[in-house]
């Protein structure tokens, strides 16, 4: 299929545009979830007190990815939104900036985090794994740029529909790093460090992969000297929506900072593991709601762009009817084999006693999985019609009453065990999270319909 069959198919019917990119995009989310496995495997074979540091220091780690994140957000909305209005030199601005604006955060955030690293790490009580966390960390700050750009070259990809070559970008990281993690964790006797820096490496090379699609015509939009250069205006549009989605993101991953240090509190650093790794496998199960929400981003910017209403409302009612039916059935599917999931995850004999509450947490967690899908699809949604502020407000909001319920739980006056506590606010958060954003996203599509048809009467 060429580069211009990708971009009218997102143009077209809503359904079919997006079950036609929620397959590659499964595939891309799918091999990296599995690296996220295997890494946490490598990683979790050099004992506990290893797996502790890396899963206490993994928000530093996503704090410093928001910003890459967000771009990519803001590249593939206006980048559909331009296209689908013809406007094939501004979409070429948006994504030459995008990956200027991606290369900026990115040396920001590494200095950021190289000045901040221990202070972050006395905060967290969690100066037991001080140095392990401190040498994983090492390879992200010296090459940021790497993994930031990933995301933006991803969503520029999908700005112009082409969701196969965004799903090579991602896979081949991952795949990458699987095999390079044994070779530097062991091989080379590196640790922990060995971990950080293959993920950094595989970056590089996808990145690199990516790029030279745009430098050498492969894609609708293209990438030139007289595109490849500074535009305020072209940074202040993709920011429109990027700024926002990534002030969310650091919100969101600022809080599961501070929710970490209420689970040392509850339980010690291992009560954070027993959090992280229960992710894990919720992550995985929620791929196909990810891949939905990716798809639907592009295919609901289009529309906007076009001002076609119908076929924004028809793109999001399918998608949160596919994500909360995939986040149904794969709940039960981890309610039921919880056990030998997270056996799995303690073949190590220091991580074998603590099985039952890796269970444990892992069958209360599940509850939240439709929810938390809806909220993306949800918030999406909102971005689709650059209103990236209305999921940004929120999610402070909803920062703020998780952290309290956290702090409630921590403190035992919940009357429940402390770590338990925290997992059950955990689901109670995601589905009043989830019931929010869907009337939000509902009621700024009925504005926008307002608008138009008054728009529609005054020019009649």
């Amino acid at each position: 299929m060429s580069k211009e069959d990708d971009l009218n198919r997102m143009l077209g019917e809503p359904k079919a545009a997006i079950r036609s990119m929620i397959m590659p995009f499964l595939v891309a989310l799918a091999v990296v979830e599995v690296n996220q496995f295997v890494d946490t495997y490598w990683v979790s074979g050099l004992g506990a007190q290893s797996a502790s540091a890396v899963s206490t220091i993994v928000p530093v780690y996503g704090l410093m990815m928001c910003a890459g994140l967000g771009v990519s957000a803001g590249v593939t909305t206006t980048v559909a939104y331009r296209l689908a209005r013809g406007e094939n030199d501004v979409a070429s601005r948006l994504v030459s900036n995008s990956i200027l604006l991606g290369i900026i955060f990115a040396v920001v955030s590494s200095v950021l985090v190289a000045l901040s690293i221990n202070l972050v790490i006395d905060i967290m009580g969690a100066g037991d794994v001080r140095d392990e966390a401190v040498r994983y960390m090492i390879p992200y700050i010296v090459l940021s740029p790497a993994v930031l750009l990933i995301s933006v070259v991803g969503g520029m990809l999908r700005g112009e529909g082409a969701a196969k070559k965004s799903t090579i970008i991602q896979s081949s990281s991952a795949i990458l790093n699987m095999v390079i993690d044994p070779v530097l964790i062991y091989g080379l006797g590196m640790g922990v460090l060995g971990a950080g820096l293959s993920t950094v490496v595989s970056a590089s090379i996808a990145v690199m992969i990516g790029l030279s699609w745009y430098f050498g015509g492969k894609t609708v939009v293209k990438i030139d000297r007289s595109s490849f250069h500074a535009d305020r205006s072209a940074m202040s549009e993709v920011l429109g929506v990027g700024g926002p989605k990534t002030i969310q993101m650091m919100i969101s991953n600022l809080t599961d900072f501070i929710q970490r240090v209420f689970l040392i509190i509850a339980g010690g650093t291992p009560a954070v593991m027993f959090y992280n790794y229960s992710w894990r496998y919720i992550g995985m199960v929620n791929l196909p709601g990810r891949a939905v929400d990716m798809a639907m981003l592009p295919v609901c910017s289009a529309a906007y762009g076009k001002k076609d209403i119908d076929r924004m409302k028809t793109g999001f009612l399918y998608s949160a009817k596919l994500v909360i039916g995939f986040g149904t059935v794969f709940a039960a599917v981890l309610f039921l084999f919880a056990e030998p999931f997270m056996s799995i995850m303690t073949t190590e004999e220091s991580m074998h006693e603590l099985l039952p509450t890796f269970v444990w947490t892992l069958r209360v967690a599940v509850f939240l999985i439709p929810f938390s899908a809806m909220m993306g699809v949800a918030s999406s949604m909102l971005q689709s019609m650059k209103k990236a502020k209305v999921p940004m407000y929120y999610y402070m909001l909803w920062g703020v009453v998780k952290l309290g319920l956290y702090a409630l739980a921590a403190y035992g006056l919940m009357g429940v065990d402390p770590y338990e506590g925290i997992i059950y606010s955990m689901v109670a958060v995601h589905i009043f999270g989830a019931a929010c954003l869907i009337w939000l996203a509902m009621r700024e599509v009925r504005k926008l319909e307002r608008q138009i048809a008054a728009s529609g009467a005054e020019s009649a």
